[in-house]
């Protein structure tokens, strides 16, 4: 059973982004985060610090054992 994270202040281009992530634990969720959003060094140099600051700050909600797959559900990036 995953949980449904829905993180927001991420994915940034001027203003915040969200994304939704069914994964097991927070630590799962950084994995499948980063599987999906960084592929490159401007990636690693942006991105990971803003999923990092986003869980450190609690910018997120929970959703407790939901019957999905893990991985990520929806996202949107921000915008300028």
């Amino acid at each position: 059973m995953n949980n449904l994270y829905i993180i927001n202040e991420v994915l940034f281009d001027f203003t915040p982004g969200m994304a939704v992530v069914a994964a097991p634990s927070l630590e799962r969720l950084r994995e499948v985060f980063i599987e999906k959003f960084v592929d490159d060094k401007f990636d690693e140099k942006y991105m990971i610090p803003e999923y990092d600051k986003a869980i450190e700050n609690k910018k997120y909600k929970v959703i407790e054992n939901v019957n999905h797959p893990e991985g990520v559900i929806s996202y949107v990036y921000g915008g300028g």
